[in-house]
């Protein structure tokens, strides 16, 4: 469970949950049939260490991992990865439950658990460069705590924006944790024009592009909607229960969104995971921190 957690970065819980039954089935397969062959059950794979249910595994595994490396399986509550297309197979940390097309969430959306192993140390590396266990070499992770900072700056200004609309007519769709702050990619990639000292022009656009491709495939970054895309389905979705009116309603034409679906990021579960103090110092709101889950045998 540990290696695939450590290969896949970030699991939903029910990923998460669906890789744990599947490793209990397999060594209760193995012993199972360990026992038609030799018929010796002192053979039969221990699955003590799976522990007694899938908390209790976490436990288990963190009891092992800090003493030894510092690390544990954290766990914190965010609304699911926004999804553009509604397949739940198109970005890993969406959360695509059976039937449900994956739909795009909303702050009446529940929230969705997400497991990864975090860093717990203090050490001067993770202090200064802001991530400690990432692909990404140091201009690379000067970039990311540029585009931390940034996001954290959109989310403040979307946050006083709608407090000063609250008098208005517009309905408040913003999830209740997280970050509500989402730049375009290619804003995102602009960004490496803001590097100072030994950062500075040290990164290409391609380099850049994948540095931001290992941020979201480690689960620092993830996928966000467009602005104002919630409010257009809103609005259309107003049009559509309408049937009180005797004339018809012509309906409001507004640009495309298609060619912006997926160009746009926002802060993910690892960076709350790990980032915590970071992120306060960037400014972002206490209040909107998600609360993190601790696992003990």
């Amino acid at each position: 469970f540990l290696q695939r957690l450590l290969v896949a970065h970030v699991l939903t819980d029910e990923k998460a949950k669906d890789l744990y039954r599947s490793i209990q089935e397999k060594f209760a397969k193995v012993n199972n049939d360990d026992d038609e062959t030799s018929g010796d059950e002192d053979d039969d794979v221990d699955q003590g260490y799976m522990g007694n249910d899938f908390e209790h595994c976490l436990g288990i595994i963190n009891a092992s991992l800090m003493p030894a490396f510092n690390l544990e399986i954290g766990t914190v509550s965010l609304p699911a990865a926004y999804n553009p297309d509604g397949d739940k197979n198109t970005n890993k940390l969406s959360q695509g439950g059976e039937g449900d097309g994956a739909r795009k969430p909303s702050s009446s959306s529940s929230l969705v658990k997400y497991h990864a192993i975090v860093n717990r140390s203090n050490d001067d590396v993770a202090k200064n460069y802001a991530a400690a266990r990432t692909a990404l070499g140091p201009h690379e992770i000067a970039y990311f705590r540029k585009v931390l900072e940034k996001l954290v700056e959109c989310g403040n200004e979307v946050l006083e924006t709608q407090q000063q609309q609250q008098g208005g007519r517009k309905r408040n769709r913003l999830p209740v944790v997280g970050c509500v702050g989402a730049l375009n990619k290619m804003d995102l990639i602009n960004l490496r024009t803001e590097l100072e000292g030994p950062h500075q022009d040290k990164l290409s656009i391609a380099q850049t592009e994948m540095a931001l491709e290992i941020m979201e495939s480690e689960g620092w970054l993830v996928p966000a909607a467009p602005p104002g895309e919630e409010d257009e389905d809103d609005d259309n979705r107003n049009f559509d229960n309408d049937e009180d009116d005797e004339q018809p309603k012509k309906r409001k034409r507004k640009p495309s969104r298609k060619s912006l679906r997926g160009a746009f990021f926002s802060i993910g579960p690892r960076t709350f995971m790990e980032l915590t103090e970071f992120l306060q110092k960037c400014g972002f709101p206490e209040e909107r921190m998600p609360q993190s889950i601790l696992h003990r045998s």
